[in-house]
Formats: C-alpha cells, sequence, structure tokens
C-alpha cells in the first residue's frame, strides 16, 4: 500500500499528475479504478484511486462533479484523476472537495491514458522493476547534477548538496536531507579526505523500495563528498601557491629572496605587513603512519588542513606552508595594532585542540614567535617558532604550545641570523661544509658545536657525542681544514659558534 503524496512524488508520475483540490490529510491508495461512467465511482472501494475517461471528465461538470464527489467521499476514495485537460474547477466544487476528503487530480493534457494506468499499477506494485527504475534515475540525476562541476574545475560551487539532494529526491520520490536520521530512517554518512562530516537521510519505506531508498541515499552522500572534496580543491590551489611562495622565500638564500618579493606581494601576500609564526610538528607521525609514506601525506595534509581553518577561526589573516615535515601557519596583517602576542597563542590552542579533537591518537609539538615586521620579520618570526619548537621537543610539550618569549630563548642570536647580511655570511662560512651532502654535513657541524660550545675541551665534546675523544679531534682538525680558518683566532671561533647555534635554528 501507498499514499497519495508517494504516487504524486514518483519519478514517473510527477509530471503526469498534479492535485487541483482536495484536503491537506495524505490519504492511503490500495488501489486503481478506470471510470468510464460517474455512476460506477458508488461500486469503488475505500483507498481507491479513481481515473476518470476522457468522456467521463467531460461529463463532471458543474452540479454532476459536485454529486460525483460527494459520492467519493462517501467511499472514501482517495482520489479522482480528470483527464480531460482542465486546469482547475470551480470555488465551490474545490471547497465540497476539501470538505469531503477527496482529492482533486488533473493529468497532463496529453498524456496517454494507458500509459498513465501503466505507471499508477506499477508504482502500487512497487515490485523490483520500480525499485531499479529509481536508483537508476538517482543514479542519471546525480551526475547530470555534477557534470558541470566535473568539466569546470574552477567552479565546483555550481553543484550545491541542495542541488544533488534535490536530483535525489526527485529520482527517489521521496525526501532524501542532509540530516541527522529519525528512527525509522536510512542514512549514509558524507565522507571527505576519510572524515565523515555530515549525514544523509531519507525515510525507509516498505520492501522494495526500502532497497532503493538505501541505494539512493548511499549514492547521494557520495556524490555530496565528491562535489565537497572537488571545491575545497579548488579552495586549496591559491592557499598551496601561497604557501609555496612563503616556503620558497624562507629558503632562499639572502640574495634569492628578494627577487620572490614582488611575486609575493602580487600573490596577495602582505609580507611588508607583521608576521607571527606558529609550527606545529606531528611527533609521531611515524607510528601513526606506520612507516607508510602515502598515509603519511594524508595525515600531514589533513593536519594542515585543521590548523588553517582553526587559525582563521580565530581571527586575523592567516597562510600555512610547509618547512620540512613541519607546518607553517602565519599570520600576517598590514598593521601593527591588529597583531597581539596573546592573540596568536589563544590560536595555537585553538589550532592544537581541534587538530587533536579529530585525530585523538596525534601528538603534536608546537612552537610561536612572537610579531615582526617585513620581510626580515618573517624570517626573523619563524627562526623564533623554530626555537620553540626546538624548546618543546626537548622538554617532551607535547600539544601544548610552547612560546618564543616563554622559555627564554636568545632572542639576540635569533634576530641577528634572521637578517639578510648574517644568513649570507653564515652561508659563505660553512658553505664547504653543506657541500659535503646532508649526511655529512649534518654530522660535521653537530660535531664543530660541540667542541666550540664546550670551549674546546675533545674531552667534554666526546662525552656528549658518545665518541672516543681522538675521534672528536680527528674530525676537528679536517673540518678546519676543510673550511680554511685558523683555530688560534678567537673571532673566528666565535664567527663559527654563531653559526652553528644559528644553524641549529634552522
Amino acid at each position: 500500500m501507498g499514499s497519495l503524496r508517494a504516487v504524486l512524488e514518483a519519478p514517473d508520475l510527477r509530471s503526469l499528475l498534479q492535485p487541483i483540490a482536495g484536503p491537506d490529510a495524505d490519504p492511503p491508495v490500495r488501489r486503481i479504478a478506470l471510470v468510464e461512467d460517474l455512476g460506477r465511482l458508488g461500486d469503488l472501494d475505500e483507498a481507491t484511486l479513481a481515473v476518470l475517461t476522457h468522456a467521463a471528465s467531460q461529463d463532471a461538470v458543474s452540479y454532476r462533479l459536485d454529486v460525483a464527489l460527494r459520492t467519493a467521499g462517501s467511499r472514501k476514495l482517495s482520489a479522482v484523476v480528470l483527464t480531460d485537460g482542465r486546469e482547475d474547477i470551480a470555488p465551490t466544487a474545490a471547497a465540497l472537495a476539501r470538505r469531503v476528503t477527496v482529492a482533486v487530480l488533473r493529468a497532463r493534457s496529453d498524456c496517454d491514458l494507458a500509459a498513465l494506468l501503466l505507471a499508477l499499477h506499477r508504482e502500487l506494485a512497487g515490485g523490483p522493476d520500480v525499485a531499479l527504475g529509481r536508483i537508476r534515475a538517482a543514479l542519471r540525476a546525480l551526475e547530470s547534477s555534477s557534470a558541470g562541476s566535473a568539466s569546470a574545475a574552477t567552479t565546483p560551487e555550481e553543484t550545491t548538496p541542495e542541488e544533488l539532494l534535490g536530483a535525489a529526491t526527485g529520482a527517489l520520490g521521496a525526501p532524501v536531507e542532509l540530516r541527522p536520521p529519525r528512527p525509522g530512517d536510512l542514512s549514509a554518512p558524507v565522507t571527505v579526505a576519510d572524515e565523515i562530516e555530515a549525514t544523509v537521510s531519507t525515510p525507509r519505506g516498505e520492501g522494495h523500495a526500502a532497497v532503493a531508498a538505501d541505494v539512493v541515499v548511499h549514492l547521494a552522500a557520495a556524490a555530496i563528498g565528491r562535489a565537497r572534496a572537488a571545491t575545497r580543491q579548488a579552495e586549496d590551489a591559491p592557499i598551496r601557491s601561497r604557501g609555496e611562495l612563503i616556503s620558497e622565500f624562507l629558503l632562499a638564500r639572502p640574495d634569492q629572496g628578494d627577487r620572490l618579493l614582488e611575486r609575493m606581494r602580487g600573490a596577495g601576500l602582505a609580507i611588508d605587513g607583521w608576521h607571527t609564526a606558529i609550527l606545529v610538528d606531528v611527533d609521531n607521525l611515524g607510528v601513526l603512519a606506520a612507516d607508510d609514506e602515502l598515509v603519511s601525506l594524508r595525515i600531514t595534509d589533513r593536519v594542515a588542513t585543521l590548523g588553517l581553518e582553526a587559525a582563521r577561526a580565530a581571527g586575523g589573516v592567516w597562510h600555512r606552508a610547509r618547512i620540512g615535515s613541519g607546518l607553517l601557519l602565519t599570520r600576517m596583517e598590514r598593521h601593527d595594532r591588529s597583531v597581539r602576542g596573546r592573540d596568536v597563542a589563544h590560536a595555537a590552542d585553538q589550532i592544537l585542540r581541534r587538530i587533536v579533537s579529530r585525530i585523538p591518537q596525534i601528538s603534536l609539538v608546537c612552537g610561536v614567535g612572537s610579531p615582526h615586521v617585513g620581510a626580515t620579520g618573517l624570517r626573523t618570526t619563524v627562526a623564533e617558532a623554530r626555537a620553540a619548537l626546538a624548546a618543546g621537543h626537548a622538554g617532551r610539550r607535547v600539544n601544548v604550545a610552547t612560546s618564543f618569549d616563554e622559555v627564554g630563548l636568545h632572542r639576540t642570536l635569533i634576530e641577528w641570523f634572521a637578517s639578510d647580511t648574517a644568513r649570507e655570511a653564515v652561508d659563505e662560512l660553512l658553505r664547504p661544509i653543506d657541500e659535503l651532502g646532508p649526511q655529512k654535513s649534518r654530522d660535521s657541524l653537530q660535531t664543530l658545536r660541540a667542541y666550540l660550545d664546550n670551549q674546546g675541551s675533545t674531552t667534554r665534546a666526546a662525552a656528549e657525542l658518545h665518541l672516543h675523544r681522538n675521534a672528536i679531534a680527528y674530525r676537528v682538525r679536517r673540518i678546519f681544514e676543510l673550511l680554511g680558518v685558523d683555530p688560534q683566532d678567537p673571532d673566528t671561533m666565535l664567527m663559527l659558534q654563531l653559526a652553528c647555534r644559528a644553524r641549529a635554528l634552522g
């Protein structure tokens, strides 16, 4: 058994039948009858939908229509269908239809009566053919709705969830909605980037209709998920582009960084304004990803998305970039009055809470710089954030933001290294070591710093690095030869120590 509303909303009948009068109630429909003589209405059973032939419809005018409606009401018929092409009935007849609770429907003027009866019987039977037809209709409707966005990657917003839900509703003949399921509903999750963001729900229906509803609700949820992912991908393109510019600028040599400034200004980055950096590192990435590079990439992308969303929700203009394996979030403002350290500290807390709430097993280490102005200021705040991040790692401060000011780090050294002149001097001094390659240069700088920090004591440096003192002496001698420096010159040794410490800050 179906209902009159379900019949009118059925995909095959929606364009054929239209209500023109009757009550607001949704009566049941148990059977269909073709009526050639208005007098036959008194012979029909309760909950019958009576389809008048063209001749009977033409006869149902004036008082004869009133009599027919009273008869239909006394027999508790569901509805009377007029097939003579009229678009309305007299106001008195419409009022009577409401009073006797019988709906009056009109068939489309060019409607084939046999096709209408066949569609009504098929809908009322509700067999597998109807269910399959609704599934096919839903698939075609959803594909058609998504076609515009698939062919125009720059405008994925053209296909909205409302449009997709409307297409699914039209095909199924029942409301398909973006909402939590009610008791008795069928539902499917909307998943974007492996995260459930919403739920699509629809009434269960009965028999084969329930099967169709289950398939359609999953098709709709998948289509909405794809639409949301496409929208985010398009929105993410300029974000990534600006992030790549920031990363390139921070990693560039001083003589190369200047040429990037105009590109950064052209991309809408307020490079001449005030900057505050937050660095976030996933401390247990290897464990979470089980050393799978693809999984690791998905996690870091998810962290970057969540972090930027939380930062923007906290207020201000934020950009994201990658520095090594870490996430860099930079607040850039054109005026210093809008930048306050406590606002950025609050944003860092919100960022961590948001990421941890979505990925509960994650362990994050976070370093926060302080506000600085201009291109040099960007390098300075990032260097501060790096130093604070290193302090967070050393102190095992997990899922807690570590501020540069809070840990009392050496501001003078960081501000010095952030300047183009200092960076160029350090790069020039250490270039022979850098040319050894990543691993050898890292080992050499670690040995040199331990030796210099321990005032030239090979014994203490060996204890710090867990090596034999002769190995330290040999390495240091080779490093001095490679750099071409005089170990007896105190100015040179001080510059080397500052260079090693500055490099440790990134």
